[in-house]
């Protein structure tokens, strides 16, 4: 005879465990706590987030880095309304270049830039994978012995402080005119190769030799920068040729 099951426990339901407020949170808000916890990770301490990038599920801790580029990604589009809208720095500086070079004349400067920043947010997403990807499949400064699959995982876990900088950056635009929005561009680019590198250079295993790690984080933070500077220019070509060529979106 079959003894009936036991009620469950209420200390065991979903909504009483971690995972389950974890799960509540992403339905709300669409916030996932271990996603916030792997930023805050990768920020304070990256060695522990790339060593469980080794693992097949992360150490069951970690949100996977490819998962998160993708997300920081996506907020930056969605916050289009305060870095693209019109009377933004980036709008008026990018209006004042399509007119410096002749490219429209009259009235429809305006549409043509707005269209502009609109095919931009197409192109990023696809434009960034498509340029990161295969380095972070060669690039190989994590270690002795260690697998593409890896490389891919570490590769975009050390990005992903210099997107979330790219990130704010994107709320700071609203409060900037052109000439200061033009005046932290170089500083910024500097910022953020200096920050790929030390997240390179604090994550790499201790067993590595400080000096080996430092000029690990250098190349890969002169690497990643100038990945960066490709996509920019990519984007803006095709954004560019496609407007010119084909007329408003």
């Amino acid at each position: 005879m079959t003894s009936p099951t036991a009620p469950p426990d209420p200390a065991d339901d979903d909504m009483s465990r971690a995972s389950g407020w974890d799960a509540l949170l992403d339905d709300l808000f669409g916030l996932n706590v271990r996603a916030l916890n792997t930023m805050r990770a990768i920020l304070v301490s990256p060695r522990p987030v790339f060593e469980a990038a080794r693992e097949m599920d992360w150490s069951g801790r970690y949100t996977p880095s490819i998962r998160l580029v993708f997300t920081l990604i996506a907020a930056m589009v969605f916050l289009r309304f305060l870095w693209g809208g019109e009377g933004s720095a980036l709008h008026e500086m990018t209006r004042q270049g399509f007119e410096s070079e002749g490219a429209i004349l009259g009235s429809g400067v305006d549409q043509f830039t707005s269209d502009y920043l609109s095919i931009w947010l197409v192109l990023f997403p696809f434009a960034y994978f498509l340029v990161h990807a295969p380095i972070a499949f060669m690039l190989q400064i994590w270690g002795k012995g260690t697998p593409a699959t890896v490389r891919f995982r570490l590769y975009f876990a050390a990005l992903l402080p210099g997107l979330l900088l790219g990130l704010l950056t994107t709320v700071a635009i609203p409060f900037m005119n052109v000439a200061a929005f033009e005046a932290v561009l170089v500083p910024a680019l500097a910022l953020t190769a200096l920050i790929y590198a030390a997240t390179v250079f604090r994550g790499l295993p201790v067993e590595i030799m400080a000096g080996r790690r430092m000029w690990r984080g250098a190349l890969f933070g002169g690497i990643a920068v100038c990945a960066d500077l490709l996509i920019a220019i990519s984007t803006f070509v095709v954004g560019y040729a496609w407007l010119y060529e084909r007329g408003p979106v």
